[in-house]
């Protein structure tokens, strides 16, 4: 008898001991899973890059507040200097980095780091995914597979320029009757591929149509000042009634347009076009003062969602190109009511200081 309450007392302890592993092995799996995100940026004085960043920030804190993921980032500046974003990536290596984000300035520039990150992937296995202000140029073939990366998310600067050559063709038309007008160009940098593809873009529409003329086009860098100045140049030399529209290739550029045409006692008299998005610009837009600026959405925060389904070992599409969006006069109200947020530009953030 005793040895048999012994066998029972034994079986029982047994069953404890299973019942406490299980339990503290099922409490130890719910713990939220560390994440390390680093994001490589072109520079943190871009609008763009400091919008993505903050938005890479805020979806991690949506992603940890579920409880699944515990997830820290780092966020590196290049502060303009192409060079400097191998180093940074080297130095978010080092600090082994679960998933690695990178926002170069076009694809070409990442073809420059590719080494370092391939090796990076094949050593670890860790996901490298790939975000570009500007579209892969496909017909040079720099495709995913090329770059050797998981996932991209690209923007096109090309459709950007198309939206905006469609909206001003169907405003001479529908004002004029026919497709007639005359445009002045602001156009962003010389080998920068937003500017190319936006110049690309927008000539692919208006070139369809002899009556739509170019007549002034120069370089503004990017920069409010410059647009500034050339815009009175062109007041200076067109009186009203001379041209039908100015696109500057960029919102800092547009704010130039408008602070000089403000200062002519011009608004109004023709269209003024813009791209990105900048808060500033979205208000001038609601005020009726620019006519519309196309925009994208930024991707570091869709990078992060489809790098955590990678390592969740689910099949996800190899390329995202985000949807353009116009905003205009008409709909910018609407766009706002539903979400649409403007990058918030503060008085050191601005593409002129982000390429010096």
């Amino acid at each position: 008898m005793l040895i048999q309450k012994f066998k029972s007392f034994c079986f029982l302890m047994v069953l404890v001991i299973a019942i406490f592993v299980f339990c503290g092995s099922s409490v130890l799996s719910s713990e939220p899973k560390e994440l390390i995100v680093g994001l490589a940026t072109w520079a943190q004085s871009c609008p763009w890059d400091v919008a993505d960043a903050q938005e890479l920030r805020d979806k991690a804190e949506e992603i940890n507040a579920q409880g699944k993921y515990k997830i820290k980032v780092i966020v590196t500046d290049a502060a303009g200097k192409r060079e400097k974003i191998r180093s940074d990536i080297e130095d978010l290596l080092v600090q082994n980095v679960d998933i690695l984000l990178v926002s170069p300035l076009d694809a070409h520039d990442f073809l420059g780091w590719k080494d370092i990150v391939v090796k990076h992937k094949q050593k670890t296995g860790k996901p490298l995914v790939y975000a570009s202000s500007s579209k892969i140029p496909l017909t040079e073939d720099l495709s995913i597979e090329k770059m050797g990366v998981d996932f991209g998310a690209v923007t096109s600067d090309f459709n950007s320029g198309r939206v905006i050559g469609q909206h001003l063709a169907a405003y001479l038309f529908g004002e004029k009757g026919k497709y007639e007008g005359k445009v002045v160009e602001l156009r962003g940098a010389p080998g920068f591929d937003s500017d190319k593809f936006r110049h690309e873009g927008f000539h692919s529409i208006t070139d369809q149509y002899p009556g739509i003329e170019t007549i002034f086009e120069q370089t503004h860098n990017w920069s409010r000042m410059e647009a500034f100045q050339l815009t009175r140049v062109v007041l200076q030399k067109y009186p009203p009634g001379s041209f039908d529209a100015i696109w500057a290739y960029n919102d800092d550029g547009g704010m130039g347009v408008l602070e000089a045409v403000r200062e002519e006692g011009r608004v109004g008299e023709f269209l003024i076009y813009t791209s990105d998005g900048q808060s500033d610009c979205v208000r001038a837009i609601q005020e009726g003062e620019i006519t519309a600026c196309a925009v994208f959405e930024r991707v570091a925060k869709v990078c992060l969602e489809k790098a955590i389904e990678i390592i969740e070992g689910k099949d996800v599409e190899k390329i995202i190109i985000p949807p353009d969006i116009l905003i205009t006069t008409g709909n910018v109200n609407k766009l706002l009511g539903e979400g649409y947020k403007p990058f918030l530009v503060g008085e050191d953030v601005h593409w002129d200081r982000a390429i010096k």
